[in-house]
């Protein structure tokens, strides 16, 4: 089953363990580094995810507007000025087919309980970043393995030429 994960993105900062620290020192790098780990856990997945931040401050400053897709399967919007992102996700949850495929991200309250009683599944900040945790570390182990896998299996593989002409001479002497 392949779910779509809408994200409320400023909450997200706000509200996760991980990310809040630094959306109060720097909010700039603090929206840069959700935008990174979501663009690896869509990639490492093959995942879907729309990451929908409030646009009310952006529509003033549009030199600032990140693109609208980085990685595939990774969307960045931003609501119009008169909604906010909750209420964009909670439209977008409305007019979805089956609400099964598609994950909240908040921990806003109200909005995880209404796209619950929609039907659509709910998780919290810290969860899903725990999960996206949790597969950037499955994919590097994965990536290790197949590093060792590749690694040349006889030692004369390894052996720069030189070497092993040395051997092969020591080899007919004896």
């Amino acid at each position: 089953m392949s779910s779509t994960y809408y994200i409320d993105g400023y909450n997200v900062l706000y509200q996760s363990s991980v990310l809040r620290p630094l959306a109060v020192k720097d909010f700039e790098a603090a929206r840069d580094a959700l935008i990174e780990k979501v663009a690896g856990f869509c990639v490492a997945l093959n995942a879907h995810a729309v990451i929908v931040f409030d646009g009310r401050g952006e529509q003033r400053h549009p030199e600032r507007a990140v693109p609208k897709t980085l990685v595939k399967g990774l969307e960045i919007l931003y609501s119009p000025a008169d909604l906010s992102a909750d209420a964009v996700i909670e439209r977008m949850i409305y007019k979805a087919g089956n609400r099964l495929d598609f994950v909240v991200v908040s921990n806003d309250r109200s909005l995880r309980d209404l796209c619950r009683n929609l039907g659509a599944l709910t998780m919290e900040a810290d969860n899903f970043l725990e999960s996206v945790r949790e597969t950037r570390a499955g994919t590097s182990q994965v990536l290790k393995n197949l590093e060792k896998a590749s690694a040349p299996a006889h030692l004369e593989d390894r052996l720069d030429s030189k070497t092993l002409d040395q051997l092969r001479k020591l080899r007919e002497q004896l």
